[in-house]
C-alpha cells in the first residue's frame, strides 16, 4: 500500500490562524496535525507516503524531510497551481508502484482502523473504497447511498429539511468520511496538471463505468477540524477521552485525571487547574492563575491570572 495526504489547501475557513501556517501544520496539543497523520500511516505499515503540498509547502517539507526521523518514506507532490483533490493525484502518477493508494484529506480526526479499511478493500476486490460515517444532521452534507453488499449505487446532493426526513426513511444517512481506498488505474486518462475533482468528476465516473466502488462504514470517532470551533473540539475531545490520542507519548503527564501537562512546562503549586485540561512545552503557569476545563495552553504560553475556556498560543486566545 501505497498513502496519498492531500495538504495543499489554504485553509481559509481557520483563518486568521492558516494566515502563517499550512491547515495541516496546525499543532494538535504538542505536534503538527500532520505528524499524527503520517505517525498513522507508519503504524498501519504503510511507510511510503506522497505528499501533495502547494501552500506554504516549504514548512511542511522542513519539517518531515525525507521522512526518516518518522520512519517512513516522503516524497513531496508540490501544485503550482491549486488542481483540487483528484488532480492532486493525478499530478502525484509517475510515483504510484502499481499498489493500493490510501487517500487522505489532511483535515479529517479520526480512530478509523486503517487494517481494517484496507483488509476490506481487498476482500471486496473493489476498484474504490470509500470510508463513510453516520451523522444525525445530514442536512449540511451530500450523501452515499449503499446497496446490497455495500455497493455505492448512488451520491445525494445536500438535501433539504423535507428530502432529509425521506432519506432517513429509507436509511440513507452515511457520508462520505475523507478516507479512501483507490486502484491507480481509475486515475487513466485524466490530463495531468488540470483540476480534477473525486466529488464531481472522478467517483461519479467511477459508477457510471460500472467499476466497484464500496462503501466501508466507520461508527468510531469522526471529525472534521476544518474550522475554528471543531479545532477547539478535536482537543476536548481528546481530553474527554471521546477521541483516542496518546498524549504520554510526548513528554506530557497526567497530572490528575483530566489534566495534561508537559514536562517542560514550569506550573505553581497554587495555580488552580480544572479538567479538562492542557498545558503545553515551555508553558508558564504563575501563582494567580486559574484555568477553568475546556481550556489549552499551547507552547511556550504564559497565565498569570484568571481565563476563559478556550484555545492559548503564546498567551494569546485563539
Amino acid at each position: 500500500m501505497q498513502a496519498v495526504i492531500i495538504a495543499g489547501g489554504k485553509g481559509t475557513r481557520l483563518r486568521p490562524l492558516t494566515y502563517g501556517c499550512p491547515k495541516p501544520m496546525l499543532p494538535l496539543f504538542h505536534r503538527p496535525f500532520l505528524d499524527w497523520m503520517v505517525e498513522r500511516c507508519r503504524l498501519a505499515g504503510i511507510t511510503d507516503i506522497l505528499l501533495n503540498i502547494h501552500y506554504q509547502g516549504q514548512q511542511v517539507k522542513d519539517y518531515f524531510g525525507a521522512g526518516d526521523r518518522h520512519g517512513v518514506m516522503i516524497r513531496y507532490i508540490e501544485e503550482a497551481i491549486p488542481l483540487d483533490t483528484a488532480g492532486a493525484l493525478k499530478l502525484a502518477e509517475p510515483f504510484f508502484t502499481g499498489e493500493s493508494l490510501v487517500v487522505f484529506n489532511a483535515d479529517i480526526l479520526t480512530d478509523l482502523d486503517l487494517t481494517a479499511l484496507t483488509q476490506f478493500h481487498q476482500q471486496q476486490g473493489s476498484d474504490v473504497t470509500l470510508t463513510l460515517t453516520r451523522v444525525a444532521d445530514i442536512t449540511p452534507f451530500g450523501l452515499v447511498e449503499l446497496g446490497e453488499g455495500q455497493r455505492v449505487v448512488a451520491f445525494r446532493e445536500k438535501p433539504s429539511p423535507e428530502e432529509a426526513i425521506g432519506f432517513l426513511a429509507q436509511g440513507i444517512n452515511t457520508i462520505n468520511a475523507g478516507t479512501y481506498v483507490i486502484e491507480p488505474h481509475v486515475f487513466a486518462g485524466y490530463g495531468v496538471g488540470e483540476p480534477l475533482s473525486f466529488e464531481r468528476v472522478v467517483f461519479p465516473n467511477v459508477l457510471q463505468r460500472g467499476q466497484a466502488m464500496t462503501g466501508f462504514v466507520w461508527d468510531g470517532y469522526w471529525l472534521d477540524v476544518g474550522s475554528p470551533a471543531k479545532y477547539y473540539q478535536s482537543h476536548l475531545d481528546i481530553l474527554r477521552g471521546a477521541m483516542p490520542y496518546n498524549l504520554e507519548a510526548q513528554d506530557v503527564y497526567c497530572h490528575q485525571e483530566g489534566i495534561w501537562i508537559a514536562k517542560t512546562a514550569q506550573v505553581s503549586p497554587r495555580a488552580v487547574l480544572e479538567a479538562p485540561c492542557y498545558v503545553g512545552s515551555y508553558a508558564t503557569v504563575t501563582d494567580d492563575a486559574y484555568i477553568p476545563g475546556g481550556t489549552i495552553v499551547g507552547a511556550y504560553g504564559v497565565i498569570q491570572r484568571a481565563i476563559a475556556p478556550g484555545i492559548y498560543r503564546e498567551g494569546c486566545l485563539l
